[in-house]
């Protein structure tokens, strides 16, 4: 009886254990996910020296033929028509400025050249020809850092010249110095390309009388 149970007792162990064995499983651990780390996007530094070119639209207007200082002519409070010029033109040149970044504000300097075609000037009693010239511009600039953008104001003091000829043929030329303001925009392309869009309005005054010239322009700037 008692060999009949042992080889009975040594199965029901074995058979205990296997089915042990093949049961177990192994505990699982909850892994939490990892958040991916913010890409930092790096800050736009405007410090530093850019030159390029520029071109655009000019509009000269005023009334270069009368004495400032004259009163209205006529009952409707307007000088005569003889004192009044308009004229619509281009202008292209260079510049060459630098730029501070001091944060959230951005302070510069910037000298520019253009040279100057009017080639659409009404005056009196006929259009005016050849009118060319330039003007040399030397300005300061204020702005705030948006990051690629920088929207900016301007103010400068300008040097203009202007040669024409009159209905009669006769060459005639002008110059003077003004002060000037407007507001532009400049965008950083890439590290080393900016492009920009300006307004500018300067008063030329004389005691034959005034001229406004009005400046709207493109530009494209390396950045050294």
């Amino acid at each position: 009886m008692n060999i009949v149970l042992v080889p009975t007792a040594v199965a029901a162990v074995l058979a205990t254990t296997a089915a042990t064995a093949g049961g177990y499983a192994a505990p699982i651990i909850a892994v939490e996910p990892v958040a991916a780390a913010p890409i930092l996007q790096p800050a736009r530094d405007w410090t530093g020296f850019y030159a390029g070119l520029q071109f655009g639209r000019v509009e000269v207007e005023g009334q270069p033929g009368c004495d400032r200082f004259a009163k209205p002519k006529n009952n409707l409070g307007k000088l005569p028509p003889f004192c009044e010029l308009e004229g619509t033109g281009k202008q292209y040149g260079a510049h060459l400025g630098y730029l501070h970044d001091f944060g959230r504000m951005v302070g510069g300097a910037e000298l520019s050249f253009d040279r100057l075609e009017v080639n659409d000037i009404d005056f009196w009693e006929g259009d005016l020809r050849d009118a060319k010239g330039h003007i040399l511009r030397g300005k300061l600039l204020a702005g705030y850092d948006a990051g690629r953008f920088l929207p900016y104001a301007t103010i400068g003091v300008a040097r203009a010249s202007l040669d024409f000829v009159d209905v009669d043929d006769n060459p005639e030329s002008g110059h003077d110095t003004a002060f000037g303001y407007g507001a532009g925009v400049k965008f950083l392309a890439t590290e080393h390309f900016m492009l920009g869009g300006e307004w500018m309005t300067h008063e030329f005054t004389t005691t034959n009388g005034k001229v406004d010239f009005d400046t709207l322009g493109l530009s494209a700037s390396y950045r050294f």
